[in-house]
């Protein structure tokens, strides 16, 4: 048997629980930082006649509106599985990935858009008041926090909904800063900076836009994992004893969680009682070395059968075994 990714250690286990805690109250926060942003970039978009920061103040205005959808997403996700719906709520959350990924796109040409004008035809020849500068680095601040945040708690949790929020924190981020390098080279005289900040920054929208947009669209195509996984999904089971071959290894995930279905070989002369005994070893054996593993579902079958395709599994498992274990023995 493998051994367990966690051993003997109850400390990540207690870290675990700290970090899905922290992801469901980080959606919270970045709702309620980004209602204070919009209020304070409109505010300050006034009061110092800076036309990146009131267009910066609509973008905000929108991730309340993004925050909220995440935040609703991630607890209809967590809505336990009914007669409707044998799997849970979980893809729910690639439903908020997808939104989340198309705001981005159109906040990519919305500041493109804006930008060229800009360029072509100047909004104003005077520099904004320098409280501009000070709004703006409070706004990078605060998004980059809440970035950081998201960001952690998705990667613990592997919850798409709040990647995706966390991500726009971090275009925030990128625009915020766009104004901030326009309204210092407003100050200087250079009064193009700002929309060629605003350029660069609709360039690196896209590609991140693009990654959220493919990535949940795979979620909800029920896309299978790497090969990688896959390989120590086969590993940890062949590593049974009982289980003589693997007829099919299938994967998907459901929201935040990964589902596998296994259909393994075993012995004609093994009973039902044992069965159960094996399929409950190789659930556990999963659970120990996999994060965020929902349902398992493993079907027996007897190696006696003659079907060609339970001929080539047995085949190809005793290819896997013996190369295993001259990788042991190296």
């Amino acid at each position: 048997m493998l051994p367990s990714k966690f051993g003997q250690d109850k400390k990540p286990e207690l870290k675990k629980l700290e970090c899905k805690t922290c992801s469901m109250r980080a959606p919270y926060i970045s709702l309620f930082a980004n209602i204070f942003l919009a209020f304070l970039k409109v505010t300050a978009g006034a009061l110092t006649g800076s036309i990146g920061l009131v267009a910066d103040a609509i973008h905000s205005s929108a991730d309340v509106l993004n925050s909220f959808v995440v935040m609703l997403a991630m607890n209809i996700s967590k809505i336990p599985h009914d007669e409707k719906h044998s799997y849970g709520y979980g893809k729910i959350e690639n439903f908020s990935g997808l939104f989340v990924g198309t705001l981005l796109f159109i906040g990519a040409a919305i500041i493109v858009d804006s930008a060229l004008e800009q360029l072509v035809n100047p909004a104003s020849t005077l520099p904004p008041h320098p409280f501009g500068i000070l709004v703006a680095l409070i706004s990078i601040v605060t998004n980059d926090f809440c970035y950081r945040l998201e960001y952690c708690g998705a990667k613990r949790t592997n919850s798409p909904a709040l990647e995706a929020d966390a991500m726009e924190n971090y275009t925030d981020t990128l625009t915020t800063f766009a104004v901030l390098v326009g309204m210092i080279g407003a100050q200087f005289g250079f009064l193009k900076a700002d929309p060629i900040a605003a350029l660069v920054v609709a360039i690196i929208i896209v590609p991140v836009a693009w990654k959220l947009l493919s990535k949940n669209v795979s979620g909800l195509m029920d896309i299978g994992q790497n090969l990688n996984q896959l390989e120590l999904i086969n590993r940890l089971v062949s590593a049974n004893p009982d289980v003589t071959g693997i007829s099919y290894t299938k994967t998907r995930n459901v929201g935040s969680n990964l589902l596998i279905d296994l259909e393994i070989l075993v012995s004609g002369k093994t009973s039902i009682a044992k069965t159960d005994e094996i399929s409950t070893a190789i659930k556990n054996s999963l659970r120990e070395n996999i994060e965020h593993l929902g349902e398992v579902a493993i079907v027996c079958r007897s190696e006696d059968t003659k079907d060609p395709s339970l001929i080539e599994a047995l085949k190809k498992m005793n290819e896997e075994r013996t190369k295993l274990k001259k990788q042991l023995e190296v």
